[in-house]
């Protein structure tokens, strides 16, 4: 298992969100920690194993652009409506993917031993 690298996530998500500056690295570090701390509780893992790279990047974009409205489940501006996920679901569009994934990485990272008869 290796752990995902926040910096390459951070790089990522700055090219999908179009960011060529460095003035909102802090911020986006703060949702991607958060991100992963929410996965991590989600799951009860130590670490984001790089392969779910993909989900905190999405999650972490998600979060970045519902900055100001965090709280919002419906807003309707002059004929324009959004909603948003909660933040307790942002994990269930990849949960089974997830769920099956971790199961495979456990069963293939088991302690093990050597018996000599």
């Amino acid at each position: 298992m290796t752990e995902l690298d926040k910096s390459a996530v951070l790089a990522d998500v700055k090219l999908d969100l179009d960011i060529e500056d460095d003035l909102q690295n802090n911020l986006l570090l703060l949702l991607i920690r958060k991100v992963m701390d929410h996965f991590k509780l989600a799951y009860s893992v130590e670490s984001v194993d790089e392969i779910f790279a993909f989900v905190i990047e999405d999650c972490t974009i998600k979060r970045f652009n519902r900055r100001g409205s965090e709280g919002a489940k419906a807003e309707s501006i002059e004929g324009h409506s959004v909603t948003y996920d909660d933040a307790a679901s942002e994990f269930e569009p990849y949960d089974d993917l997830i769920r099956s994934k971790l199961s495979l990485l456990e069963t293939k990272e088991r302690r093990g031993g050597i018996h000599i008869l």
